[in-house]
């Protein structure tokens, strides 16, 4: 063995399988300075066993022995490891029998009688397949630690950009106000603001960008931060944030940055105490469903088109909220994900689930009777008069 190959084996385990004697000797005294464990077993009964017991990563193995031959161990050996080198030493020139153990993928053959030098040649080649096995399992386990970190790293940035002024008491004016926010991957089309502009406003700004994978999360996670910008220098400077002059600012910086046929789906909602009102703009998203009295939920549907690099213009409108009992904003990966083992999407039983439920535990747990696959990321604000 070459000096790299030497070392290499200095780590490793082998498992020698011999019904002679004389030849486990022989193994003994030769790898015994050579690598790290010796294991040995006198026929494949005792060889499996020491397999499934130890951590073997070389199998040396006799073709005849008593009890169980080396091609009935090796095949139990391969239904637990596909790829561990095996090598099969036999006198044997049966052409049955090479193509049962070229069938189970054995890596090479040792003729007896042998000599040092053709062992060791033929270790060479086993410890090389296992140093290269190693080496991707490394280089594996290497992508893997560094895609979770950065998964990590994404969803944090994701969190610290969806600022949400209600996070601490859950409150919204007098209000119960809470956020399910569910990413199917990391790098979600979703994003979300809530934020406090006075004592008597708050603007609920949640957005889907439109597509997957990295164009939409970016896209999303650029207008939540360009939302939280605008009004974090409103209220440094003290200036008044009025939802037209979000809006047109929005606009402006938002069609520069979307390719041409990307488009933005959005909910504006901007909530007046004082006046008990709702401004909002709704750029093709989902339905608001709101409650003013125990029977009956209503509709805010869209009144924009989607935000496009061609919007020149858009609408508000607005909504008195003085007898609002609870209100739902949500993104379409929650109506629109299907219900276990139906073609009917979760729509269809929306409304009934938000009228029943006091608060978001008991609209997840109804929810959750119907839906146990996400299909898409799921954002909602839940507002409710419960507290």
């Amino acid at each position: 063995m070459d000096s790299y190959i030497a070392d290499i084996s200095k780590t490793l385990t082998i498992l020698c399988v011999e019904d002679d004697k004389d030849i486990l000797e022989i193994y003994k005294s030769l790898f015994s300075l050579v690598f790290k464990k010796v294991y040995f077993a006198t026929n494949g009964v005792e060889g499996f066993a020491c397999f499934e017991k130890e951590n073997i990563d070389i199998v040396l193995t006799d073709y005849q022995m008593p009890k169980c031959n080396g091609i009935q161990m090796s095949k139990k050996i391969r239904e637990i490891d596909s790829s561990i080198p095996i090598i099969m030493v036999t006198a044997l020139e049966s052409i049955e029998m090479l193509r049962e153990a070229i069938d189970i993928h054995v890596t090479s053959f040792l003729k007896k009688p042998f000599t040092s030098a053709s062992l060791f040649s033929t270790f060479n080649l086993a410890v090389k397949s296992v140093i290269v096995d190693r080496c991707m399992v490394k280089e594996q386990r290497e992508k893997i630690l560094y895609s979770n970190y950065q998964e990590d790293l994404t969803f944090s940035k994701e969190k610290t950009i969806t600022k949400n002024d209600t996070e601490k008491n859950n409150r919204l004016f007098d209000f119960r106000c809470e956020v399910q926010y569910k990413p199917k991957d990391i790098l979600s089309g979703d994003s979300y603001v809530i934020r406090k502009l006075n004592n008597d406003e708050y603007l609920v700004f949640l957005v889907d960008g439109m597509g997957k994978g990295i164009s939409a999360s970016v896209t999303a996670m650029l207008c939540s931060a360009f939302v939280n910008y605008y009004i974090d220098q409103h209220l440094r400077e003290k200036r008044i944030c009025s939802l037209k002059s979000l809006l047109n600012a929005v606009v402006d910086f938002v069609k520069p940055n979307l390719l041409e046929y990307e488009v933005i789906s959005a909910h504006f909602l901007y909530f007046n105490k004082k006046k008990n009102e709702l401004q909002y703009a709704i750029f093709s998203m989902p339905p608001v469903l709101y409650m003013l009295d125990s029977e009956n939920v209503l509709k805010i549907k869209s009144n924009n088109t989607p935000l496009a690099s061609y919007t020149k213009e858009f609408h508000i409108h607005t909504l008195d909220i003085s007898k609002l009992s609870k209100m739902i904003i949500y993104s379409d990966g929650l109506n629109e994900n299907l219900v276990d083992n139906s073609d009917i999407m979760y729509n269809s039983y929306l409304s009934e689930d938000f009228k029943k439920a006091k608060n978001m535990e008991e609209f997840e747990l109804l929810k959750n009777k119907k839906i146990t696959k996400q299909e898409d990321d799921v954002t909602y604000v839940l507002i409710t008069s419960s507290l």
